[in-house]
């Protein structure tokens, strides 16, 4: 119920509503709080095609010994029609289970009001983040030519910004690639990306300043691929991958 107060800003929920609540949690949320099994709730876009990746993410996850991971879409509504229901299931399941993920591939849904509940509530310490075609500009990232084009790519597509802003991303990109050794311009940038179909996802400004934050806390699993996805899911913490599989 903390966990409840906590989705509603402490509106006082009736009886009965506590009782309905209570019902559920004990009906669809055993899985998520035994002992012997670690839970990841999987967060991400349900639309087509998105949908196909998070499941994808969600069945890697189930295939370890003793892990449990489910989506909340999956879950039997809470017969609560007074109330905001997928507040309250989103902040029962992220308070017990033992580890959050979610998959990002666009810079609109519904998956992007939960990156901002995990970046900015108690849950952040166990959440991890799965975007795709993500790139931070910083030096140790621009090994070469490609990752400039990349990250050149990504301020290019990124929403919410007029022109001049990213010119002058683009000018503060040419100056940490020189300081990293690679020869490049904002003149060859610009026209690269007039040249090119860029087939990167379009994030915000704040989309990506919330990457960078789980980037800099060694929990942000940037993956282009659906192979690289799945390298990234076996990544992230929990039960092992089984040894047979080896």
């Amino acid at each position: 119920m903390g966990a409840v107060r906590r989705a509603l800003r402490n509106v006082d929920v009736t009886p009965t509503e506590a009782m309905d609540i209570l019902s559920w949690a004990q009906d669809e949320l055993p899985a998520i709080y035994e002992r012997d099994q670690t839970a990841y709730l999987v967060l991400g876009s349900y639309r087509s095609p998105y949908i196909r990746r998070v499941r994808s993410v969600s069945d890697r996850l189930n295939r370890r010994y003793g892990t449990y991971a489910f989506l909340i879409g999956d879950l039997d509504d809470i017969d609560v029609s007074r109330l905001p229901e997928f507040r309250v299931k989103f902040h029962l399941t992220a308070a017990l289970a033992d580890y959050i993920t979610t998959v990002i591939e666009q810079d609109a849904g519904g998956e992007i009001n939960e990156l901002g509940k995990l970046s900015e509530t108690e849950y952040f310490r166990k959440a991890y983040v799965l975007p795709r075609g993500y790139r931070w500009d910083t030096e140790s990232n621009l090994r070469d030519r490609e990752d400039v084009l990349a990250a050149a790519a990504q301020i290019e597509t990124a929403t919410g910004a007029d022109e001049e802003t990213k010119q002058s991303e683009l000018s503060k990109l040419v100056d940490r690639a020189t300081a990293a050794g690679i020869d490049v311009t904002v003149e060859g940038l610009t026209e690269w990306l007039v040249d090119h179909d860029l087939a990167v996802p379009s994030y915000s400004w704040v989309q990506l300043n919330d990457f960078r934050l789980f980037e800099l806390q060694d929990r942000c699993c940037p993956w282009l691929t659906e192979d690289e996805l799945v390298e990234r899911t076996d990544e992230l913490p929990g039960s092992p991958r089984p040894q047979w599989e080896e």
